[in-house]
């Protein structure tokens, strides 16, 4: 073909192109008899919305505070319950309870080891508890080192302790006797007879003394120094007081606490009342001149005597 005869073909379909291409583009127009597929809904009435329920503040559930709402009070506040704490002790050894957390303290009642009691109290330290005897209507105190418990002590309420008395004071007092043994014989091969204040303490025929006992007939030994020390025996230095015309001696304003009573025969000039002889009471030979007391809080511990006999008892 031809280039002439090519070239007026595509003229002529681009004219026929160019005059169909607006019939494309041109808008549909609808058929007005035609029924609509899709209904189109009828815009709300403002009206309508008058016959609606008003729903006002108090019937819609609260989904939180503002700043300016009032809480509601009407909800009662739960407070747990505190757990109840078993407050039982139990006495590890035998334990007094007294009236006061010090052993100075009087005596009110006492725990058996093994025996419970109810805790009520304790001291700032929590070195004793005041505690609730079950034979008893008081309350008194014991040391918690006797005690098994279970419990935190803090949890007790401190309590004062009752004022602290004033320590009971006390003496101790008793005679140095003379003692003596009445007997006749026993030398030149004459039979040995013993009279009054005598004793055979042994299988010999040397042991034979007196009685340790102060018999009626006899007497005090006057003007002797006795010694007072603190603690076992032998101690002195605490103080001294002499014997009286009975042979009798005291110490006064003692405290509680351990003592030893004695007198030295060969000292304090005591030698030339005593010399010769020796101690009979309350052990015969070495030993008899001193004696230990433990005293309680008041006590007047009386009747811790002596008795000393000359070499030749009679």
């Amino acid at each position: 073909m031809s280039n002439t005869r090519r070239n007026h073909l595509v003229g002529v379909t681009l004219i026929v192109f160019a005059i169909a291409l607006p019939g494309c583009n041109a808008p549909l127009r609808a058929d007005p008899t035609a029924t609509p597929t899709h209904p189109i809904e009828k815009p709300p009435d403002p009206g309508d919305f008058a016959q609606l329920p008003t729903v006002t503040s108090a019937d819609e559930p609260e989904v939180g505070l503002s700043p300016t709402d009032t809480p509601n009070t009407s909800l009662q506040q739960v407070t747990p319950t505190p757990t109840q704490v078993d407050f039982t002790v139990t006495a590890n050894v035998n334990a007094n309870c007294r009236t006061g957390p010090l052993t100075i303290f009087n005596q009110y009642g006492f725990l058996l080891a093994g025996e419970t009691a109810m805790a009520k109290g304790r001291l700032a330290d929590s070195s004793w508890f005041l505690i609730q005897l079950q034979n008893k209507p008081g309350t008194c105190w014991t040391s918690t080192s006797l005690l098994t418990y279970s419990f935190d002590p803090v949890q007790l309420p401190v309590v004062a302790s009752p004022p602290t008395p004033t320590p009971a004071l006390g003496s101790i007092s008793g005679i140095l006797w003379h003692e003596i043994c009445e007997f006749t014989g026993g030398e030149g091969g004459q039979p040995l007879i013993l009279g009054q204040g005598c004793v055979q303490y042994g299988p010999g025929a040397s042991d034979f003394g007196p009685n340790q006992v102060k018999d009626a007939f006899e007497t005090g030994w006057v003007g002797v120094t006795m010694r007072l020390g603190a603690g076992a025996c032998p101690s002195t230095g605490l103080a001294a007081a002499m014997t009286n015309g009975s042979g009798a001696y005291n110490f006064g304003g003692l405290p509680a606490g351990t003592y030893c009573v004695s007198y030295n025969p060969l000292g304090d000039g005591n030698d030339t009342i005593l010399i010769p002889g020796g101690p009979t009471y309350p052990i015969r030979g070495s030993g008899g001149e001193h004696q230990a007391v433990d005293l309680d809080p008041g006590e007047n511990a009386s009747g811790v005597n002596f008795g000393w006999a000359f070499q030749f008892f009679n």
